[in-house]
């Protein structure tokens, strides 16, 4: 009797470890999810969250609601903190750009960047600068002058960070006529939407911004584009504005974006939302959503994108040394 009651606990065992390896390998989503964003409303970043989780929700990729929250702050620390609070827990993702990459070399985010989960990466943006329609800056060869004569002269305004894309692209148009880097005037706002309303009431200088965020200013008259950082020019309504390179200016530079999660996630959360996200780029909605926002898809998975985090490392660490930010 006892033999059969030891084989019926080594079934009932066993059968609890195959019902828990297939719950483990048909992961979902089974709560709200949250999409973190770590800068304020009205972002790019924010734009490109907001977009994403409205695609989900409207061709049924995701059943569980969907909330984005706002967290800026600390050059992207705070949203990186919080995300460092739920090891493990797949609902809640992080929109990621070159930010938080930057901070971390710098020793401005003290966690361990790449503990955290690589998810995807969607898109690249190009940078475009901008000023007000009334600036004496008609082009980029202007502004160049300028940086050339005095570096500390033009008030160059970005989000969320310093040492992030929008002041690396400031720093490679400034090296192209040899001006001191170091000495830009760099102006930090929470949000783009932000330092873009300062660019058209003429409180700073320039402004360093991704195009959907500047297209509605342009678009009413209140700013002007005078350069892109992208090898060729944008098209719609950007498809006059010429770019640095045929200013003769040798700068290009973009902000890619994507999703991290928190650390400790399983492999089959991470193939859960590897599967969503190649779903979401062959949407229609998706590729509307590109060609609306002037955004260059670059989709890579979870693995592919861990490559590219690496990549993106080293050649930051490198522009950062040049500009002494690097601890």
């Amino acid at each position: 009797m006892s033999i059969i009651f030891c084989h019926l606990l080594r079934a009932a065992a066993l059968l609890v470890l195959c019902l828990a390896a297939a719950r483990a390998a048909d992961w979902k989503a089974d709560k709200v999810v949250e999409f973190v964003v770590p800068t304020g409303p009205g972002s790019g970043v924010d734009a490109s969250a907001r977009t994403v989780q409205q695609i989900f929700q409207a061709n049924k990729l995701v059943e569980q609601a969907i909330n984005v929250s706002n967290k800026p702050g600390g050059n992207y620390g705070i949203a990186m903190n919080y995300l460092a609070q739920h090891n493990g827990d797949a609902h809640k993702l992080m929109v990621q750009t070159s930010t938080p990459l930057t901070a971390y070399i710098q020793g401005q985010i003290k966690l361990n960047y790449f503990e955290f989960t690589p998810i995807a990466n969607l898109i690249s943006e190009p940078i475009a600068f901008v000023v007000a329609t009334n600036s004496p800056l008609k082009s980029a060869r202007d502004l160049t002058a300028r940086l050339k004569a005095d570096p500390e002269s033009v008030s160059i305004a970005l989000s969320a960070a310093r040492g992030n894309s929008f002041h690396i692209t400031a720093a490679l148009v400034a090296r192209t006529v040899q001006a001191d880097i170091k000495k830009l005037k760099i102006v930090v706002f929470n949000a783009s939407s932000d330092g873009v309303i300062a660019a058209a009431g003429g409180h700073v200088d320039v402004m360093a911004a991704t195009p959907a965020t500047v297209m509605p200013l342009m678009q009413a008259g209140k700013v002007r584009i005078i350069g892109i950082a992208s090898n060729t020019r944008l098209k719609g309504a950007a498809a006059q504005v010429p770019t640095f390179k045929e200013q003769g200016i040798d700068a290009v530079f973009d902000v890619p974006r994507g999703f991290i999660g928190p650390r400790g996630l399983s492999a089959d959360q991470v193939r859960y939302w590897d599967g969503l996200f190649a779903r979401l780029v062959k949407s229609d909605d998706w590729k509307q959503a590109v060609e609306k926002n002037q955004w260059v898809e670059s989709y890579l998975n979870s693995a592919d994108f861990a490559k590219e985090l690496r990549r993106q490392h080293g050649i930051l660490k490198d522009v950062l040394g040049e500009l002494g930010m690097v601890q």
